[in-house]
C-alpha cells in the first residue's frame, strides 16, 4: 500500500463549480429531451455502451457531446480523475480513518489476470480460507456438533454486514447450490431473531457472526441469542461448530467463544457498504456457492477495467456520476429513483440506500472545511412493475423531476408465455414516456375526435397530460447472474466515487451513525431506573412511558 495522500486538492473552488453547472443546465433546458433525439439522430449510439456485461442506455439525459466535454472538464478540475487512480494505487483516500479504499484489489484476485501476478497476502488468505471454508461445509467436513450436515445459515450482521449478503443470496436464491437455505437477522427488534429461529432447524444451521468491529450491538445481541436458543434446544453448552465469525478483530470473536479456525478475518480498511466482496460474503459463497461469489468478483473486476481504461469522456460509471452532481447542484433534482424490472434484483435500492446515502451524506469535505454546495441526495424505488401502481403518478405527473434508474435482463430465468416481453415492455415505456410526454393539446383534440364536448376536452386533457422532459438511465443485462450483478454493484460504487470526488467529500467513512449509538448507552441506564443523566423534557418524558409501561 502507499503511504498516506489527502483528496487532491481542487484548482476549482466549490462556488466556481456551482456557477459552472449552472451555466450548464441553463444552457441545456432549452432543448427539451424529445428534441435531442431529433437534432441528432445517432444520439442512442453515441450516448449508450457496454460496461462489461452490462449495457447502460444514457441518451435520455440533457445531455449532447459540448456538455459532456464541459462535465469532464470539471472534472478533471476537481481531480475526479487522479483520485480514481489513487483508489486503484491504495491511496489513503479515507483519510479521517487514515486507510485505503482499494476495492479493485477484491476484485482482482478472481480475474485471469491475476492467475500470474503477486497478490495482497492479507486478500489472499482471506479468500483461502473462505474456499477451504465453503468445501468443508459443503462435503460435511465441516459439520454440526451432532456431526449432521447443515441444511441452513443465518447471517447475522448490521448494515453492510447485512444489506450485501442478503441482496447477492436474494439476487442468486434460483441459481446457487440449493442445499444451504440463507437466512438473515440484523435489525435489534428481538421479533427479528426469534422468528428467524422459528424456521430452522437448531441440530443444522450454522450462524455466521459478521461483524468488523466485533462490538457492535445489533449483531451480537443477535448472537447471543442465538447461542442460548442452541445451547436449550440442543441440550448442550458446546454449540461451537454452529458458529462463524467474519471479523477483523480476530481477538474480539475468540473472546465471544468462536474457534480460531472458524474465523475469517478481514482487512480493516473494509468498509461495511462495500465489504460484500471479501469475506463478509461468505453467506454468498456458502449459499450460492464459490463459483458465484467467483463471478461476482469477476463482474465487479470488468468494470474495474473499464474506469481504469476509458478516458472521462467515455467513462460510463464515471458520467453517471457527474450527471448525478450537475443534476443534485444546478437542476434542483434531491432524489433519485431505481426501478429494477428483475424480481430477484427487489432489494436492490435498499442496498444502493445505504451505498450513497451513508457515503454522500455530507456537509463536510475531506479536508474538514464545510460544503458550499449540496450533496448526496435520497435514493428510493422498488421492482417493478409494482412501482407502477405504487408512486410512478408522482414521476410522471408530479411537480418534481426525478431522475430514474430503469434496470432490467433481456432474459428471464422463469419464462411463461410473455410474461417476460411484458414486463421489459413496461420497462422501456416508462423510459419513453418520462423522456416524451404528452401535451394537453394533443390529448385535447384526441378526445374531442372521440366525440366529447370541448370544454370538458379541455379540462380533461390538463389532467392527462404528462411534461416529460424528464431524465432516466436504462441499464441491461442478458441474464441476470453472478457476474452482471458484481458489475451492476461495482457501476453504482464508481459513480458514487466520481460524484464524492467531484464534491470533495470522504464518501468512505460515516461518522454521522456514532453519536446516536453513544447516546443509546445512556438511555439504557435511564429506561432501567438510572435517572442520573440530564434529558431533556421531550426524551425524559418517552423515559418515563416506557418505564411506566414495563411496570404494569
Amino acid at each position: 500500500m502507499s503511504q498516506a495522500v489527502h483528496q487532491v486538492s481542487a484548482p476549482l473552488s466549490d462556488l466556481d463549480l456551482q456557477a459552472q453547472l449552472a451555466k450548464l443546465a441553463q444552457k441545456a433546458a432549452n432543448i427539451p429531451l424529445k428534441h435531442r433525439f431529433t437534432l441528432a439522430p445517432e444520439r442512442a449510439s453515441t450516448f449508450s455502451g457496454e460496461v462489461g456485461p452490462l449495457f447502460v442506455d444514457y441518451a435520455k439525459h440533457h445531455l449532447d457531446a459540448e456538455i459532456l466535454s464541459e462535465l469532464c472538464g470539471l472534472a478533471r478540475q476537481r481531480g475526479v480523475d487522479q483520485q480514481l487512480k489513487g483508489l486503484r494505487a491504495g491511496a489513503k483516500l479515507n483519510n479521517t480513518e487514515n486507510r485505503p479504499a482499494n476495492y479493485p484489489s477484491l476484485r482482482h484476485w478472481a480475474s485471469e489476470e491475476a492467475v500470474n501476478s503477486a497478490h495482497d497476502s492479507v486478500i489472499d488468505a482471506m479468500y483461502s480460507k473462505m474456499a477451504t471454508l465453503v468445501s468443508a461445509v459443503h462435503n460435511g467436513t465441516h459439520c454440526s456438533s451432532t456431526g449432521k450436515a447443515f441444511t441452513d445459515v443465518v447471517n447475522i450482521g448490521i448494515g453492510g454486514s447485512d444489506f450485501g449478503p442478503r441482496l447477492v443470496c436474494d439476487a442468486l436464491s434460483n441459481q446457487g447450490l440449493g442445499n444451504l437455505r440463507p437466512h438473515f437477522a440484523a435489525n435489534m427488534d428481538p421479533s427479528v431473531i426469534t422468528e428467524v429461529l422459528a424456521t430452522v432447524p437448531a441440530e443444522t444451521t450454522l450462524f455466521i457472526v459478521a461483524s468488523k468491529s466485533f462490538g457492535t450491538q445489533e449483531p451480537l445481541c443477535n448472537a447471543h441469542a442465538a447461542r442460548q436458543w442452541l445451547q436449550a434446544n440442543l441440550g448442550s453448552e458446546d454449540v461451537g461448530a454452529h458458529f462463524v465469525a467474519v471479523t477483523s478483530k480476530t481477538e474480539s470473536a475468540i473472546a465471544f467463544g468462536i474457534r480460531e479456525q472458524l474465523i475469517l478475518a478481514v482487512p480493516e480498511w473494509v468498509g461495511g457498504r462495500f465489504s460484500v466482496w471479501s469475506g463478509f460474503g461468505l453467506a454468498v459463497a456458502l449459499c450460492a456457492g464459490m463459483d458465484n461469489f467467483r463471478g461476482m468478483l469477476k463482474g465487479g473486476y470488468a468494470v474495474d477495467r473499464h474506469v481504469e481504461k476509458q478516458p472521462l469522456e467515455n467513462n460510463i460509471p464515471v458520467i453517471l456520476g457527474l450527471l448525478d452532481v450537475w443534476y443534485r447542484n444546478a437542476w434542483g433534482m434531491t432524489s433519485q429513483a431505481v426501478l429494477p424490472y428483475e424480481h430477484h434484483l427487489r432489494l436492490l435500492p435498499i442496498y444502493l440506500q445505504q451505498l450513497f446515502m451513508e457515503s454522500a451524506g455530507k456537509s463536510v469535505k475531506a479536508d474538514s472545511t464545510p460544503l458550499k454546495n449540496a450533496t448526496g441526495g435520497v435514493i428510493w424505488g422498488t421492482e417493478g412493475t409494482n412501482g407502477q401502481h405504487s408512486f410512478h403518478q408522482l414521476l410522471h405527473q408530479g411537480s418534481d423531476a426525478i431522475p430514474c434508474d430503469f434496470i432490467a435482463s433481456l432474459s428471464s430465468h422463469n419464462p411463461i408465455g410473455e410474461q417476460h416481453q411484458s414486463l421489459v415492455a413496461n420497462c422501456f415505456s416508462q423510459s419513453l414516456v418520462l423522456m416524451q410526454g404528452q401535451a394537453a393539446a394533443d390529448i385535447e383534440r384526441d378526445l374531442i375526435a372521440d366525440g366529447i364536448d370541448a370544454k370538458t376536452a379541455q379540462q380533461l386533457a390538463r389532467h392527462k397530460a404528462m411534461p416529460g422532459n424528464r431524465p432516466s438511465t436504462t441499464i441491461l443485462m442478458n441474464k441476470l447472474d453472478a457476474e452482471s450483478l458484481g458489475a451492476l454493484i461495482a457501476l453504482y460504487e464508481y459513480r458514487l466515487f466520481a460524484a464524492s470526488f467531484m464534491w470533495g467529500i470522504n464518501p468512505f467513512d460515516q461518522w454521522g451513525v456514532e453519536l446516536g449509538k453513544q447516546i443509546s448507552q445512556t438511555l439504557m441506564s435511564s429506561l432501567s431506573g438510572d435517572d442520573s443523566a440530564t434529558l431533556d423534557s421531550s426524551t425524559a418524558q418517552l423515559v418515563a412511558r416506557y418505564r411506566q409501561a414495563q411496570d404494569s
